[in-house]
């Protein structure tokens, strides 16, 4: 975020990153305090009042905060794998009577987010991510790391997420299955999932 931000650091509290960005039209500029959240369902309708009244708190008591504030709940995966665009994925979330949860806080999601913040397409993001997860998966702690690793393989496959020339998970096939893309001839439905398998 330090490229593209003025200056960009550690949140306090509720947030976990506070940011400067300039404003075309609006010299002062904002400072943003963000909450970052993996998905959508880590916040429910319920929760997300409170993370707004927190972070618009934390910004009113914040003594070194020079220009005016701004609220954000930034959602790093799409909301039921559903990607939508640039436009209409940065939201003020609204009540059940229609009325704002705060009026300086939004939220948003990754077809907002991530071209904001780094001119990359969520895709492009995940893509990297991805290259990069199998260095840090938690399986050899695991006790029954081989049961679980058979039971993942075999699901994997039978979702059509292996090349089968490689034996590897496909990015491509995954990244398309996570995000709905239902490209690369993916299966649409699983007769059975992983939960009934263990069963």
């Amino acid at each position: 975020m330090k490229r593209s931000f003025p200056s960009a650091f550690d949140g306090k509290r509720e947030g976990d990153v506070e940011a400067e960005i300039t404003t075309p039209g609006f010299e002062p500029g904002l400072r943003l305090y963000i909450s970052v959240k993996k998905s959508g369902d880590t916040v429910g309708g319920q929760d997300i009042g409170g993370v707004f009244a927190r972070l618009e708190k934390g910004a009113k008591q914040d003594k070194n905060r020079t220009r005016p504030y701004m609220g954000v709940v930034a959602v790093a995966t799409p909301p039921k794998g559903l990607m939508y665009s640039y436009e209409a994925f940065r939201k003020v979330r609204l009540t059940d009577e229609d009325r704002p949860y705060a009026h300086n806080c939004e939220v948003w999601y990754p077809g907002f987010l991530y071209p904001f913040i780094s001119g990359r397409e969520p895709e492009e993001v995940y893509r990297a991510a991805l290259s990069k997860v199998g260095d840090y998966l938690p399986f050899n702690s695991l006790r029954f790391r081989c049961e679980c690793g058979l039971l993942l393989s075999s699901e994997l496959r039978e979702l059509g997420l292996v090349d089968p020339r490689t034996g590897k998970i496909d990015p491509e096939r995954f990244q398309a299955f996570v995000s709905r893309k239902r490209a690369f001839g993916v299966r649409q439905n699983s007769t059975r999932t992983g939960r009934e398998r263990l069963r």
